[in-house]
């Protein structure tokens, strides 16, 4: 600046043009990469409304704290109306962090900028790494929420070498953290063959009126009670919690216990980063087949699954799933397909059986286990 002060330009001030101040003979810059900032440049570009001329954004503002790379970060992507929710989760992860925030209409960069107006909100996102995402809206291509491009945004974002995805309704034990940035780490590196340590998860339903499980100890009164309960005990994870349940004083020394893969499962893992080379497929779209795709990935690859036995995470239960946009409410009409499309794709590349439990260390007797569940305890 010719009078020597040094200015601030926000995000998307391309130039000057105030009658108050005359950019010529810049001397040195601060840009100010900050979440309102962002949130501001984007409101008006969302204010325009012009369908010639609007482009998609995403943007990223880096987490004020560096963490080193053999540290693991929980990954996570909501549109606006989650964000109260995640708020659970990042006050039990201690370390790094990148979120992804989804905004489906124009008017959720305002429910943004109302969020973050409120004391204390700017601070809890101080050491995350925040990627907001806004869509080309003339496209239509928003009506379907784009879950798997937005988990790998923030795969991408995240600086260290493991990775923990989650979605933003669950949240992880306090301890999980530390477990697996000072046990789980050392393993994942010398992992032959490679590893995926799956994290079980439940629901608690919403009428409960204590507070939330943070330990196994915790929880296996409300299971019993039927106030927790697995989440889709069927195929979606099944074959995480046959073991956490039946095998528990069988392993009762052991922090964590092999399971093999299923057909159609869906864990949630902490893995070595390589494991998103190729990243989540982003043909998927809204619910179904986004996580078991990765997961039947990794098992044509040969990795094999331990299922932690002091750690969980949990959501609270809620109604159907209600997706931006017209979501789920074009049942039927999905562009991309687990069975029909995707299973077709991977059998050409990895054979008629990469189903099979290609990691598993004893395949026939895992599943002689599930056979049996039904004579397990808890």
């Amino acid at each position: 600046m010719n009078d020597g002060r040094r200015r601030t330009l926000r995000f998307g001030h391309h130039h000057c043009n105030s009658t108050t101040l005359e950019c010529h003979d810049i001397k040195s810059m601060i840009v100010e990469d900050s979440i309102m900032s962002t949130i501001d440049a984007i409101s008006q570009a969302c204010a325009s409304k012009n369908w010639e001329t609007e482009a998609a954004i995403m943007h990223t503002i880096q987490a004020k704290r560096s963490f080193s790379k053999r540290d693991v970060t929980m990954v996570a992507q909501f549109s606006v109306n989650r964000l109260g929710r995640f708020e659970s989760a990042r006050a039990v992860w201690a370390g790094p962090i990148t979120v992804v925030i989804f905004l489906a209409t124009h008017e959720d960069i305002i429910e943004l900028q109302h969020y973050f107006e409120e004391p204390g909100k700017l601070a809890l996102y101080d050491t995350i790494t925040l990627t907001i995402v806004k869509p080309k809206y003339s496209l239509r291509t928003h009506l379907r929420y784009p879950i798997n491009h937005l988990r790998n945004v923030g795969i991408q974002t995240a600086s260290t070498d493991y990775i923990y995805v989650i979605d933003a309704d669950f949240v992880p034990t306090s301890k999980l953290y530390d477990f697996a940035s000072t046990k789980l780490v050392p393993l994942l590196e010398k992992a032959d063959p490679p590893a995926a340590f799956v994290i079980p998860c439940v629901a608690i339903k919403v009428e409960y009126p204590g507070k939330y499980p943070d330990t196994i100890k915790e929880l296996e009164p409300l299971m019993k009670s039927g106030m927790a309960y697995i989440t889709d005990p069927r195929a979606g994870h099944g074959p995480t919690f046959t073991s956490l349940f039946m095998a528990r004083t069988v392993f009762e020394n052991a922090p964590f216990y092999e399971v093999c893969y299923e057909s159609q499962w869906e864990p949630y893992y902490i893995v070595n980063r390589n494991a998103f080379h190729p990243y989540y497929d982003e043909r998927f779209k809204n619910q179904g087949g986004d996580k078991q795709s990765h997961a039947l990935l990794l098992n044509a690859l040969g990795y094999k699954f331990l299922v932690l036995r002091d750690h969980f995470m949990y959501h609270m239960d809620h109604p159907k799933i209600k997706w931006t946009g017209d979501g789920l409410d074009q049942v039927g009409q999905r562009d991309y397909t687990y069975f029909v499309h995707y299973l077709p794709e991977m059998q050409k590349i990895f054979g008629s059986s990469l189903r099979w439990p290609r990691g598993c260390s004893r395949p026939l007797v895992q599943s002689f286990q599930r056979d049996l569940q039904g004579i397990g305890t808890m």
